[in-house]
């Protein structure tokens, strides 16, 4: 009753707020070039003065530039076809409900200790969920994607997960990562199925996306990426990012000088190796018979290969953290059925780790000083401790075994 009144009241504050300040939020971006699209601009999305003339139109002020691929304009039409403050509530209420179903999903997979209901009200206090919502930005919907991705391979249907995977490539900084590793460490009939999936659906989208722009599109959109910084609205803070190139930011306050990026590369290709070696250890682990059984094995890989595609992300604004939900629900759930183990200190450091991630205040108040890069150690440690887990886990019965392929 606690949580549900607080969550009440947040949403109260939200929306008094945010009804007469759309201009703050992305959301009048993606609204925007919908607009553009079904108006038929859809060769002219990456047009930058188009764009701050639409928003001036629709949303009454310039905002931040749209910088997603041009199919994820399409999703958008489901609201563009609303008034801007009225569009903005429908995104919302979907969101929750991409949100809902992610949840209710991890529920029937057994990764959740309480009922879905409890979790998605108590996730609405996690401030990059938050910040997703209050946005109207899209990482709700990844997150959903990626869990239907997890399950998938869970059940045996690397197809699908392929699928799931490639329909999030609106944000393909984040998805690449995730998928490269998977690819890299599945078994051959895992590896075909869940690339095949991948690759048809990356084609549909990038068929759609000439279909909406062009075949133009495949240099224009390249172009305008790499030419972003240069723009008064590019949106991109590296003092925002909780990633490597974060943190390499807040210590050397440039992310493009030669010590940065060498920083950057050095501690993404570590990161690489950590994953696949984790990833190698533990199959080898499970067919010795020296670790739980696959099932957990896997979850374990899976989480922390989600920690290291936002560590390497290139771009990562603090909403894209609500990702994080899908490891902080698997481990979690491992470290607190684990604590009366011998290894009960990393376990709690593990829960203690994910308690920080889930502070409000650290958020709001690493925001407000804009070094949210902060974030990036815990996330880091996370990831680590997490590693060092599925490398030590205990042994259990052989016949708790899932069966998952390796």
């Amino acid at each position: 009753m606690i949580l549900l009144i607080f969550v009440c009241g947040l949403a109260a504050f939200a929306g008094a707020r945010l009804s007469d300040s759309l201009l703050g939020t992305d959301f009048p971006d993606f609204y925007c070039v919908a607009r553009m699209l079904a108006e038929g601009h859809g060769h002219q999305l990456y047009d930058a003065g188009l764009q701050h003339q639409y928003q001036a139109r629709y949303a009454g002020g310039v905002s931040t530039l749209y910088n997603h691929p041009p199919f994820e304009a399409v999703l958008y039409l489901t609201v563009a076809w609303l008034p801007l403050r009225r569009a903005y509530w429908l995104w919302s209420f979907l969101s929750l409900a991409f949100l809902a179903a992610g949840t209710r999903r991890l529920a029937n997979e057994e990764l959740l200790p309480w009922d879905w209901r409890v979790v998605l009200a108590a996730s609405l206090t996690f401030v990059p969920v938050l910040l997703c919502l209050v946005q109207g930005q899209d990482s709700v919907l990844l997150l959903l994607l990626v869990i239907l991705a997890f399950t998938a391979v869970r059940r045996g249907r690397a197809f699908a997960a392929g699928c799931w995977l490639g329909l999030g490539l609106f944000k393909f900084h984040l998805v690449v990562p995730l998928v490269l590793v998977l690819v890299l460490t599945q078994s051959g009939s895992i590896r075909k199925r869940l690339a095949k999936g991948f690759g048809l659906v990356t084609l549909a989208l990038l068929g759609l996306s000439a279909a909406i722009s062009g075949w133009a599109v495949f240099t224009a959109y390249p172009n305008f990426l790499t030419h972003l910084w240069n723009q008064p609205f590019a949106g991109i803070s590296s003092e925002a990012m909780a990633n490597f190139r974060g943190l390499t930011f807040f210590f050397f306050h440039r992310d493009q000088s030669p010590w940065a990026i060498a920083a950057v590369c050095i501690l993404s290709v570590t990161g690489l190796i950590i994953t696949l070696t984790s990833w190698r250890h533990a199959q080898i682990a499970t067919d010795q018979g020296a670790v739980a059984s696959r099932q957990d094995q896997f979850d374990l890989a899976f989480a922390n290969t989600v920690l290291f595609a936002l560590l390497v992300s290139y771009n990562l604004n603090p909403h894209d953290l609500s990702l994080l939900l899908l490891p902080l629900a698997v481990l979690r759930k491992r470290a607190w059925e684990r604590m009366p183990l011998p290894t009960h200190s990393a376990n709690r450091a593990t829960l203690g780790l994910l308690g920080i991630l889930f502070l409000p205040p650290l958020h709001l108040w690493l925001l407000t000083a804009g070094v949210y890069g902060l974030v990036s150690i815990p996330l880091l440690l996370l990831f680590l401790t997490g590693t060092g887990k599925s490398l030590t886990a205990p042994a259990t019965s052989p016949g708790t075994a899932t069966g998952i392929p390796g």
